[in-house]
């Protein structure tokens, strides 16, 4: 039996040490850009633009044809962005309640310039008993159709949406303008065919175009007000020696109490890659248990490890070593932001 459970470590040494370095996905919450006061517990999203009315909005390039049109417009753009924005903020569930007010403020183009007043804030605010008020300002838009003939005789066909959208926030409880931000961005299609119908078939009308760039934009200007859970990857060593290859097994078990024991051995008793290695490991566990500044001491410990190697030495490992210990200034940073956003963070 003992030299059964010897060959079963054996190979699972082996076998492991085909890969060194393992990665995983992991949920980070980042904060919000603005910080908005605890006290802020509803908020009214209003329209407070104009119809956009531009030149040369449209334009329109077949195989070196080209044309402008001015004559179709989305007077809904701003109420589209409103109703993305709402239901994203809603997902977050970073307010108690976000409401939508239905009708524009101003429609005369002489006022196209002129932020709400206090008054107007306030009144919004005593009416649907909110604490803010995030309004879309002013917008404009514009696409871009464009069909080319490739090498192999088909054709190919895309269209660009791009806007841009004025935003203020107002917190009626100070009397202070949260933020002021010009929101840009675009978003495209492209589609191949072997004639014009087919390229027109495939991409989407120029007033469909723009509705989706209004809901995107919506959605993204949730990032100005309220935190978001984002997707990173993360990776640890899984090989080197049998202390890694143990500890690898707690952490598929979730027990990171045990495999930092493993790591900090590994560590205190090793030199050279395989130290700097145990201390990387050491630093995402303390990550893990939202230990940030553990986790940059031991990013410290790894990095003067590696500076006392050749420099051509794992390199690899030394760039990875010193991304994270980037990443993780940053993230101390954005964890105080996070404190003042929504609290202590677990």
């Amino acid at each position: 039996m003992l030299f059964r459970s010897f060959f079963i470590l054996l190979v699972s040494v082996l076998f492991a040490s085909c890969v060194t370095y393992q990665t995983f996905n992991m949920d980070v919450l980042m904060p919000a850009k603005h910080t908005v006061q605890p006290e802020v517990k509803s908020v009214v999203l209003v329209d407070n633009s104009v119809p956009f009315r531009g030149k040369d909005v449209h334009h329109i390039n077949t195989l070196g044809s080209e044309l402008s049109i001015d004559t179709i417009w989305l007077d809904a753009f701003s109420e589209l962005t409103l109703l993305a924005l709402k239901e994203e903020l809603q997902r977050r569930n970073f307010f108690d309640s976000v409401y939508l007010h239905v009708d524009p403020l101003k429609k005369d183009q002489r006022f196209i310039n002129r932020a709400l007043s206090w008054k107007q804030v306030d009144d919004l605010c005593q009416q649907y008993d909110a604490q803010a008020v995030v309004a879309v300002e002013k917008y404009l838009y514009g696409t871009k159709i464009q069909v080319e003939r490739m090498f192999d005789g088909d054709l190919l066909g895309y269209l660009d949406a791009g806007g841009a959208i004025l935003w203020r926030g107002y917190n009626n409880l100070s009397q202070k303008v949260i933020y002021r931000e010009t929101q840009k961005d675009t978003i495209s299609w492209d589609v191949t065919g072997g004639n014009i119908t087919q390229i027109a078939n495939g991409l989407p009308a120029i007033k469909g175009g723009l509705g989706d760039l209004a809901q995107y934009l919506g959605e993204q200007a949730a990032d100005y007000l309220a935190p978001v859970w984002e997707t990173q990857t993360r990776g640890y060593y899984v090989a080197g020696n049998y202390h890694f290859v143990q500890a690898a097994e707690f952490v598929n078990a979730e027990n990171w109490g045990e495999a930092i024991k493993l790591w900090k051995y590994v560590f205190d008793h090793s030199q050279k890659k395989v130290k700097a290695r145990a201390a990387y490991n050491l630093a995402l566990a303390a990550e893990i248990l939202s230990d940030y500044e553990s986790a940059l001491y031991w990013l410290k410990e790894g990095m003067s490890v590696y500076s006392q190697l050749k420099k051509t030495v794992v390199v690899d490992d030394r760039r990875r070593m010193v991304k994270y210990f980037m990443y993780m200034s940053k993230r101390v940073n954005s964890v105080e932001v996070l404190k003042e956003q929504i609290g202590a963070i677990q």
